[in-house]
């Protein structure tokens, strides 16, 4: 696509663009310095820097993509692809430890905070116990003995870890499964996007162990060829048991995968090129086995099939994932517009890498014959995966208000990132024509940049997606503290904490199991002032636990629906005056309240 007098010239234009692309990382970085903002809690972490911050990462990814895309489609082999990947690791880089920098105590207030509660289980009686995906929980537990980090500390950096991981698996599997190098880079401009949002930020087994599946998938495919493949098959054994102890879901998913990928070489048992792949029996036997043994996940699978079928056949949809938005939505007044950006603030890079997976498979059946194009066993293995996870995610969906559909949504971009990465390699090597080249690549640039954009807002848990940051303040962890060495046996109130939770992390999860600490009542709507003129005539004697993000959670996440606000302001000082309720803790982030009749 590049005329050989112009390969001096682009060379240097790709040294220019790689100049300017550092330059914005710096110049992101110094804003980064400069930011002199208090560590207290926000809602929203991207409004702790301004918004051409958070550009400045998106444009620095962009161009290490673009220079990516070039080496792609270049007649001519550099080694400047290398600056393009560097620079979109270092931007990643920085976007992961955007937690770190900003100070967290911990980041998570919901499942991280019971994570850290088993690895201290671990910690106090040198066993799992009952849980039920352990390993996360080990590895964190080994983590603190050897390098002496704090459990919060290992909350923050054990994703950061997997997600750099799991970059650099997409490497190696890409140079593995596609033979022209050009191919590679292609895929590595999709696969390097932190697609899988708050699991590439936030410390969750099912999180962890997805991001590691790129890794598995690279020795699954080593260990099915004839040749040299022992050491690759003792490796897959191991990293078996290291998923089934992983993720029950994950475990399940690879099954999955590996049962695709048998039927995929049967379609292709005429190929004499791919015949000689070997099946997966053995392994197969050794994961189902060893998975129902040990895990007691799949009943819960086994009950969102047996809904689905059941409201396939007797129901309208309305106990339903689908139909529970459906309500939602038709109980509020919010323009068409709204719920479009909602949808595409949720789930936008999904459903663009869907649309894109969906156009790659037409294209490729409208000119596999006309242009004899090779459709080969990892191409076909990537088609089956992405439609079969598609239809079920959707079939999740509308008829299922059991398992989150996204669950198993979010596992169909392994395949989707092979699909695309081999249908593109077709679709820019197709025309020759110079103007629809330029054409070709713009388009795909326009993708690059809208999925980049849209997967970096909303990496981190934000009113963006009606979700809240998921910051742990260490104020909070003082005032919980506090209570718990005064508290007495009255039943717990909470707007806004994570008592439950923060118990799990101070003494286990097993220690708040046998000392029935379970996750505190919810107050009544508005402290029941509607009706009453104190809490007290609500409830017996009891404690209240409020925070910050109790007081304006409603606010921050419906600004626009105030009818909808379960709290008003006005509601926190009448509490503050309600003469049947006592403060008795107060610090800048919690309030404890013992409310007496």
């Amino acid at each position: 696509m590049f005329s050989k007098d112009k390969c001096i010239n682009t060379s240097r234009y790709i040294k220019l663009v790689s100049i300017f692309g550092f330059i914005i990382i710096l110049s992101a970085l110094t804003i980064i310095t400069n930011s002199h903002s208090p560590n207290v809690y926000a809602f929203s972490i991207y409004n702790m820097y301004p918004w051409y911050f958070w550009a400045l990462i998106v444009m620095a990814i962009f161009i290490g993509q673009m220079i990516l895309i070039y080496n792609a489609i270049s007649k001519y082999e550099t080694n400047t692809w290398l600056i393009g990947f560097l620079m979109i690791i270092v931007s990643n880089l920085i976007l992961l430890l955007m937690p770190i920098i900003r100070g967290y105590f911990i980041h998570g207030r919901e499942d991280a905070l019971t994570h850290i509660g088993y690895m201290v289980d671990i910690e106090n009686t040198h066993s799992i116990g009952f849980n039920s995906y352990p390993m996360l929980h080990i590895l964190g537990f080994t983590l603190k003995s050897f390098s002496g980090l704090s459990y919060n500390d290992i909350t923050m950096f054990l994703p950061l870890l997997y997600s750099l991981f799991y970059i650099f698996s997409w490497y190696i599997l890409g140079k593995y499964i596609f033979k022209n190098k050009r191919d590679l880079f292609i895929m590595l401009s999709f696969s390097s996007i932190l697609l899988l949002g708050s699991k590439n930020v936030m410390l969750s087994p099912n999180g962890q162990a997805i991001l590691f599946v790129p890794f598995f998938l690279y020795v699954f495919f080593k260990s099915r060829l004839p040749k040299k493949a022992v050491p690759y098959s003792i490796l897959l054994i191991l990293l078996s048991f290291f998923i089934i102890f992983s993720h029950p879901l994950v475990t399940i998913l690879l099954t999955v995968t590996i049962l695709l990928s048998d039927f995929t070489m049967y379609l292709n048992r005429n190929k004499n090129s791919e015949f000689k792949i070997k099946k997966s029996t053995n392994l197969l036997f050794i994961m189902i086995c060893s998975f129902l043994i040990w895990s007691s996940y799949l009943h819960i699978l086994a009950y969102s099939l047996e809904n689905i079928i059941s409201t396939l056949i007797f129901s309208d949809g309305g106990g339903s994932e689908f139909g529970r938005y459906q309500t939602s939505l038709s109980s509020v007044d919010v323009s068409f517009l709204k719920i479009f950006g909602l949808i595409l603030n949720l789930y936008g890079p999904y459903i663009i890498l869907s649309i894109l997976s969906a156009a790659c498979i037409i294209y490729m059946l409208t000119f596999w014959k006309k242009d004899n194009i090779e459709v080969n066993y990892y191409h076909k293995l990537s088609i089956l995966g992405w439609a079969f996870l598609v239809i079920f995610s959707l079939l999740l969906f509308l008829f299922n208000d059991q398992f989150g559909f996204i669950r198993v949504y979010s596992y169909s971009i392994f395949f989707s990132i092979i699909l695309i990465s081999f249908s593109i390699s077709m679709f820019l090597r197709r025309s020759s024509d110079k103007n629809n080249s330029n054409l070709k690549v713009l388009v795909i640039f326009s993708i690059l940049i809208l999925i980049t954009s849209l997967s970096t807002y909303s990496l981190f848990l934000s009113p963006n997606i009606l979700k809240i940051d998921q910051q742990t303040p260490e104020s909070e962890f003082s005032a919980m503290k506090t209570f718990y060495k005064v508290k007495e046996n009255y039943p717990v109130l909470e707007r806004g904490t994570v008592n439950y939770r923060i118990y799990n992390v101070v003494y286990g999860v097993s220690a708040a199991k046998k000392n029935d600490v379970v996750y505190g009542n919810q107050v009544i709507k508005h402290f029941g002032y509607n009706n009453n003129s104190s809490l007290s005539d609500s409830y017996n004697k009891s404690y209240l636990l409020v925070s910050y993000v109790g007081r304006n959670q409603d606010q921050k996440l419906l600004p626009n629906f105030e009818n909808r606000w379960n709290f008003n302001y006005s509601d926190f000082v009448h509490l503050d005056n309600d003469v049947g309720v006592t403060k008795f803790y107060s610090d800048k982030f919690s309030d404890i309240y013992i409310i007496k009749p």
